[in-house]
């Protein structure tokens, strides 16, 4: 696994998918957005734990979407369900526990791949996944249209920074509103380029704060961003 943070480019392939053989072809009647933002896989144990947030227009979706996922056969179990707002649109964060025979990042996992994107609207899966090579990525591909229907697949080489745009949006769901700021901030005024065009002490004058809390804000938000996009400790060894 250690291809994937020592090269430079990577194959990172981005598609669709109806899965016919999983919960989520049955919530294609509802109103929903599924945005997972970490996952861990137990190769050892065939089960995948997914942490998510997810949005919901009404409660009759809720309650329908729930059921859904409660009596699918590929949930081994919904683990914590937890509102985080009042009234609607809501947002829910919720850890599902499912069978990794039938998973797509599974079969990811077993060939080398990195889960960069996951998000589920309305009954199809919307998945970004990086690779050591196109030679991983293309029978990939044809494994997962085995279970259902692919499409609009966009595939090319990428660097981390290319990622960068991606990771930030993704970001708005893990950081807190101080982290968050504090991140775009530095990332706007060349904090992470090499060499920095500004210094930790300078961001921190000019957001007003000290110079501890800015650190504190950034090593944070750091530290969550990388666990959500390499989501087994395995890619980091």
């Amino acid at each position: 696994m250690q291809l994937l943070i020592k090269g430079n480019e990577y194959d990172y392939v981005e598609f669709d998918y109806l899965h016919t053989t999983d919960w989520t072809i049955n919530t294609t009647e509802l109103r929903y957005v599924f945005t997972v933002f970490n996952t861990y896989v137990d190769t050892s144990m065939d089960y995948i734990l997914e942490f998510a947030i997810v949005k919901v227009w009404s409660r009759a979706d809720l309650k329908r979407l729930l059921r859904v996922i409660s009596r699918h056969r590929n949930i081994k179990g919904v683990l914590s369900i937890r509102p985080l707002n009042d009234g609607y649109p809501k947002n829910i964060q919720v850890v599902l526990k499912g069978d990794a025979g039938d998973s797509t990042r599974y079969l990811a996992h077993i060939l080398g791949g990195v889960e960069v994107k996951a998000v589920y609207e309305d009954g199809v899966e919307h998945w970004g996944f990086l690779f050591p090579s196109s030679e991983k990525a293309y029978p990939f591909i044809s494994m997962v249209n085995s279970h259902g229907k692919v499409s609009h697949v966009k595939e090319g080489r990428v660097t981390i920074d290319d990622l960068i745009p991606r990771v930030m949006k993704m970001a708005t769901l893990l950081l807190s509103p101080g982290e968050l700021k504090a991140m775009k901030y530095a990332y706007d005024r060349g904090f992470f380029e090499v060499p920095r065009r500004i210094r930790l002490d300078g961001l921190a004058k000019e957001l007003g704060i000290s110079k501890a809390t800015l650190d504190s804000y950034i090593r944070n938000a750091v530290d969550k961003i990388i666990k959500a996009m390499f989501t087994d400790e395995d890619y980091l060894t």
